[in-house]
């Protein structure tokens, strides 16, 4: 009996999850680099694997089906694991924003201030000034504005991304020679 092959969307659904976790913890990693610098070496890193990662469920799915996926149903892949993978990942994002980290953004807005006020040039510049009027007012982005945009984006870069490690996951794959016939019976 054959194994039943899965469907590019229960493919993405199921690997999406991984994803996320991953995703998640690359964001982690950025939100606490602050506390932890070697963090931010991290994030680097694991932001950089991610369009690798992607290629290679795009690529197990390709030799699944014996070279025989469109590359549309890959680049739509890669399409569904951004968007599960960022979805899950949002959720934990908006936990640490929200609960973990509430004053996150204004910490960093305050470190900005701090950094362009000991740089000459920037002393009196325009963003200086609008920066410490979003920290004095309380105008920084909230944590749901912050993981909507994230969304937004790394959706978006995905999908381009996809475009690119569905074309490389669809390379000639090296079949094995068939052994020869067995000799005619006499």
């Amino acid at each position: 009996m054959t194994k039943e092959k899965k469907s590019i969307y229960q493919h993405a659904g199921e690997w999406g999850v991984p994803l996320g976790l991953y995703m998640a913890g690359a964001a982690a990693a950025s939100i606490y680099a602050d506390v932890l610098p070697f963090l931010s070496i991290l994030f680097f890193f694991m932001v950089l694997a991610i369009p690798f990662l992607v290629y290679r469920y795009q690529r197990y799915k390709f030799i699944e089906d014996d070279g025989f996926t469109d590359y549309a149903a890959l680049w739509m892949m890669g399409i569904l694991l951004y968007i599960f993978g960022t979805t899950l990942a949002s959720f934990f994002v908006y936990l640490i924003l929200q609960y973990a980290r509430p004053d996150f953004m204004y910490v960093q807005g305050q470190t900005v201030i701090e950094t362009y006020s000991k740089i000459p040039e920037m002393r009196d510049s325009e963003a200086l000034h609008v920066i410490k009027r979003m920290v004095d007012e309380r105008l920084m982005p909230s944590p749901i504005e912050m993981v909507f945009n994230a969304f937004w984006f790394i959706t978006s870069m995905g999908s381009l991304l996809s475009a690119i490690t569905a074309g490389i996951a669809r390379r000639q794959i090296k079949r094995r020679p068939l052994p020869p016939p067995p000799p005619p019976e006499q």
